[in-house]
């Protein structure tokens, strides 16, 4: 039997994380001009963000609702059900955010080109979600659907111990996106860096055995000191930012890796704590859009607040105005960090 009280805070939450998702949903249509902001990206991850809420915490207030008997009939009726729309929403995070990768790797490589217009940008997340969404289905119409026990913290295979090759699949190798993606855009970070610098340059004049000078390979080195300072800021933000982004997105596929490779070790844990320890990591996903947007990124949090009427803190630099997830850019060397959330 599932720890009662760390069940009803894991059922209150996301429905803070709904409201906070349908408020970020509503102010990014309201400022839908504002072409600094990734305006499909956030529409996407919102709409992703309330569906996940909605799921996470009616399985968990209808758990807490019922007698265990008639729980056990709910799961019987409609389990695969919720299971379903509860895990598309999570690998379609994970998804966005390799859409959103990519989208950073072609900025950087062809700046000007229209690959990832706003249109294009809801195409590429509309295709994306039917591929996820028909993988998931193909499980959930065979024996072999999987069903979230909340009484047991399980996702319970129909086919026990069995489980449907895709969705092994998927177990295996969802941590791979969000490590993926980590290390893709912090090699976009460092190549941004390089180019700033002129470091590119100096190793080709190197390599030419010409003795590199400074007016000969960093013009950038000779801008004003406020200048430097900036973008040394903003690299520092992006890294920070970025590598924030993907060990938050991987809580919850390290927390079931940590099971696998640890499972004697797991199970010496007393009740209440691998209870709070499965309850925390499901619990990281719905808030992930409330961090990311709003706690990590000045830019979407005064945006946010001037929607509320509420006062914006002078302390938010403008240095913090990096907006998550690739918006319209301009230049190579404006870059956006992205983000996005579990699977059974």
């Amino acid at each position: 039997m599932t720890n009662i009280t760390l069940t009803t805070i894991a059922t209150a939450f996301p429905v803070f994380c709904l409201i906070f998702n349908i408020i970020l949903l509503i102010a990014t249509i309201h400022n839908r001009k504002n072409s600094t902001l990734p305006f499909a990206y956030m529409i996407v991850m919102s709409v992703n963000g309330i569906i996940l809420s909605v799921f996470v915490s009616l399985h968990m207030s209808i758990y807490l609702a019922l007698s265990e008997e008639s729980y056990k009939v709910y799961l019987e009726k409609f389990g695969r059900e919720t299971t379903l729309g509860g895990t598309f929403s999570y690998l379609n995070y994970l998804m966005v955010n390799v859409v959103m990768t990519i989208n950073r790797v072609v900025v950087v490589a062809r700046p000007f080109n229209e690959m990832f217009t706003t249109a294009k940008v809801f195409i590429y997340c509309l295709l994306t979600g039917i591929v996820t969404f028909i993988s998931l289905y193909i499980p959930y119409s065979g024996p072999c659907n999987i069903t979230f026990d909340v009484s047991k913290l399980l996702f319970v295979s129909g086919c026990a111990p069995g489980r449907h090759p895709i969705t092994l699949f998927q177990n295996t190798y969802a941590i791979n996106l969000p490590v993926g993606c980590m290390f893709v855009n912090l090699g976009i970070i460092l190549h941004l860096i390089n180019v700033r610098h002129g470091r590119y340059k100096k190793i080709k004049l190197i390599l030419k055995g010409i003795k590199p000078k400074a007016s000969n390979y960093s013009t950038e080195t000779l801008q004003s000191t406020t200048m430097s300072k900036i973008q040394e800021r903003r690299d520092t933000i992006m890294l920070k930012q970025t590598i924030y982004v993907a060990i938050y997105l991987s809580i919850y596929e390290f927390g079931a890796l940590f099971v696998k490779l640890f499972s004697n070790f797991y199970a010496s844990w007393p009740p209440a704590v691998r209870d709070g320890y499965f309850l925390f990591r499901m619990a990281s996903i719905p808030a992930m859009n409330f961090i990311i947007y709003y706690v990590e990124t000045g830019s979407t949090r005064r945006m946010l607040r001037r929607f509320l009427h509420l006062k914006t803190s002078d302390t938010d630099s403008a240095f913090h105005a990096t907006a998550v997830g690739p918006a319209p850019l301009p230049t190579v060397s404006r870059s956006d960090v992205q983000s996005a959330a579990p699977i059974n």
